[in-house]
């Protein structure tokens, strides 16, 4: 019996479908591939301002008997659908009026029951977005706009490899309001389409062309509000509109580009505008990737009884903290932290041994990926932006993923159970690879968002690495541990304390080594920093005093005859002195 993933894309005309086998063998690398290459299956989907819960489920019964081979054993299903997804992926929390059936979750369970597997939602923007990371859209520095627009206007942005979600907001952007209509209303296909008339004809025949202008100049504003809220300097726009484009050969790209420039609303003139060639088929490559995704992060899931947990044991059931002194209290976090800072020094081969597997991926042009939840993944978000300016490493190849989305991460990430979710839609837009290097951060080891996050980076070829308070030998989800050893805390559960320094102490051996391994630094001095400022500009003046037999004000020339790059001047003041010497 072959096993297969379904993949759903939910639209307000059509329900799309697709089950694509999947052996243990195929790599996540091949899934885009297969994906194109099976039969999508299309049914009206029966949603509408009137329709019924049981509508929509007779139609995905429709949709799987056509789809689904006999005998078929689903191992996962992945779902694309407009709206706003809860961030586990377990139901609709928001969408349009002619949506509101699919917030109801009996069509789920029905979907359950009928395949035997668990079900994923993800916003279908977001699904775009994956499908778009898997087949080369995404990559570089910058911030990248995914729109679909088909019968409405989906929107997700990606900033340097990660989901950007401030405040949630990004898929709402069809939703705002102008006196002409919604962003959906004047953005999305029907807007350009009378009764009888499809796309093809909109775009190929000159009749149309006022009609055309006006339905560019519409979008245009939409990319430039886009540009406005989220700083994209990127549009990639997919969906039905997308296929129809790419079947007709129409300039869209271009057509828009050109109306951005003559509206030129602040930087939007600037904005970069694609029509992605796959289209409608990129949520379901997301929505497939998200089912193998989710189905091998879960199958190596390891949970333990919470009275098993070191973390969650006071250091000292006796002890009245709040009866100490402050002289008291702060001398007993002080004896606190020293004694769980001198544990870490057996865990130090484990740490070499990760450094060197690091320098190896590094050099082989891969990247270092953290994931975290809380103070883990704060303290892994520290040492990814110090990595950048302290070592001149590019940043776009050092990431940290956060539950609950790093756009908020200083504000408040901790109140909708992000910690128990799973980190597999988000790390499917970084496109992890054999190359990277994943290191999950889990204080009690049982965040889930840290789990998945491991099991499916391992899936796709990464090496995986899990920093816990608790030694053991091996995890089913990653491979390598690394253990704290601090024991309980003064106050029990609060793993910002103890095991926060040393979590932190880990951070800076890792990527403190990995750095001097790859020659950025000279002696004891980081020569690659970035001179970003008047107190870094005077330590590489410092540093070139130091190697050099030169005074502040030549210093500071050479400085600045090599653009404030202190490596490049470095390596021309040495050129100059070889020359010199012979």
């Amino acid at each position: 019996m072959e096993k297969y993933y379904l993949g759903l894309d939910i639209g307000g005309t059509w329900l799309k479908g697709i089950a694509v086998a999947i052996d243990d063998s195929t790599p996540l690398t091949a899934i885009p591939d297969k994906v194109k290459a099976t039969k999508v299956v299309k049914v009206s989907s029966r949603l509408g301002m009137d329709a019924k819960a049981g509508d929509f489920t007779e139609a995905l019964e429709e949709l799987l008997a056509i789809a689904l081979p006999p005998d078929t054993k689903v191992c996962g299903t992945g779902v694309s659908t407009a709206g706003v997804v809860n961030y586990a992926g377990t139901e609709l929390v928001l969408a349009a009026p002619h949506l509101q059936v699919l917030r109801k979750t009996e069509w789920i369970e029905s979907l359950k029951k009928r395949t035997g597997a668990a079900v994923t939602l993800i916003n279908d923007a977001d699904a775009a977005a994956a499908g778009a990371a898997a087949t080369g859209y995404l990559s570089g520095n910058r911030t990248i706009g995914v729109m679909p627009v088909g019968t409405g206007l989906g929107f997700t942005v990606w900033r340097n490899g990660r989901k950007w979600t401030p405040q949630f907001s990004c898929a709402l952007l069809g939703s705002i309001y102008t006196p002409s209509g919604s962003y959906d209303a004047i953005g999305g296909v029907p807007a350009i389409l009378s009764e009888g008339e499809n796309l093809r004809q909109i775009f190929t025949q000159p009749e149309y062309e006022v009609r055309r202008n006006a339905y560019i100049q519409h979008l245009a504003g939409i990319v430039a509000t886009a540009n406005i809220i989220y700083g994209t300097d990127k549009i990639l726009i997919g969906g039905g509109l997308a296929d129809a484009l790419q079947q007709v050969n129409f300039p869209f790209a271009e057509r828009l580009k050109a109306q951005l420039k003559e509206n030129n609303l602040l930087n939007s003139a600037k904005t970069e505008v694609e029509v992605m060639r796959e289209g409608n088929l990129l949520p379901l490559i997301g929505a497939v990737l998200l089912a193998a995704g989710e189905e091998k992060a879960q199958t190596n899931r390891s949970m333990k009884p919470y009275d098993r947990m070191n973390t969650e044991v006071p250091f000292d059931r006796t002890l009245r903290l709040e009866q100490l002194g402050t002289d008291i209290l702060v001398r007993r976090l002080w004896k606190a932290e020293q004694d769980a800072g001198a544990r870490l020094e057996n865990s130090l081969g484990a740490v070499g041994e990760v450094v060197d597997k690091l320098v190896q991926r590094l050099q082989a042009g891969g990247r270092l990926i953290y994931i975290g939840c809380g103070t883990s993944g704060r303290l892994a978000a520290i040492d990814t932006v110090e990595i950048g300016c302290t070592f001149g490493f590019p940043t776009d190849r050092v990431l940290t993923f956060i539950s609950g989305g790093l756009a908020d991460a200083a504000i408040e990430i901790e109140s909708r159970f992000e910690e128990d979710a799973s980190s597999v839609p988000e790390l499917l837009l970084a496109n992890i690879n054999a190359n990277d290097l994943v290191i999950g951060i889990s204080v009690s080891g049982q965040a889930y968002y840290v789990q998945s996050g491991l099991g499916f980076a391992r899936y796709a070829g990464a090496y995986t690495v899990m920093i816990q308070e608790e030694d053991v030998a091996e995890l089913p989800f990653c491979d390598k541990v690394i253990a704290l050893r601090t024991g309980n805390e003064l106050l029990a559960g609060s793993t910002r304390m103890k095991a926060g320094t040393a979590t932190k102490k880990i951070l800076n051996f890792i990527s403190t080594a990995a750095m001097v391994r790859l020659g950025k630094v000279h002696g004891s001095y980081m020569t690659e920093l970035k001179c970003i400022n008047e107190k870094l500009v005077k330590r590489a003046v410092h540093i070139l005093q130091t190697l050099f037999p030169l005074n502040a004000a030549e210093a500071e020339q050479c400085l600045k005859a090599n653009a404030c790059e202190l490596n490049r001047t470095i390596v021309k003041l040495n050129d100059d002195l070889h020359i010199k010497l012979h």
